[in-house]
């Protein structure tokens, strides 16, 4: 029975502390989120809120907008989502930049229909006065 224990005491120090989160990466994934729903909302404030005045926005297409191109693409209706799903997210924070990998399935009705869509997606998040802000965004078709 001891060695049970001392096994078990053994597995939660090693394998749980892998499976938890950083308060950086926390705060990460809720500003993703909150970018996901600000896009889906179309909430210009929350968008520009997220982002930072530097924003390189790339589109799984090839075209690249600035946070103002960004912002007025979704307000205008332009780019429209329905919905963002993220999955397999990774995050690597160096510093103050957070290099987050996801895989993301929406639903887009920009041409009035409804598709879904699965993209990869690369983003650059940058931590200023404490919070953490969209700065590039580059997406690729799987």
């Amino acid at each position: 029975m001891q060695k049970f224990a001392v096994s078990l005491a053994l597995f939660f120090a090693v394998v749980v502390p892998v499976f938890a989160q950083s308060p950086d990466e926390i705060a990460i994934a809720r500003a993703d989120a909150a970018l996901s729903k600000a896009m889906t909302t179309v909430d210009k404030a929350q968008l520009e809120n997220l982002t930072l005045p530097e924003l390189s926005y790339g589109h799984s297409g090839g075209r690249v907008e600035n946070r103002a191109q960004f912002v007025d693409a979704l307000v205008t209706r332009k780019s429209v989502l329905n919905s963002i799903d993220t999955s397999k997210v990774t995050t690597t924070i160096v510093g103050d930049i957070a290099i987050v990998r996801s895989h993301m399935s929406a639903m887009v009705a920009s041409t009035g229909t409804p598709i879904k869509t699965e993209l990869e997606i690369l983003m650059i998040w940058q931590k200023r006065n404490g919070e953490w802000k969209l700065l590039a965004r580059q997406a690729y078709k799987v």
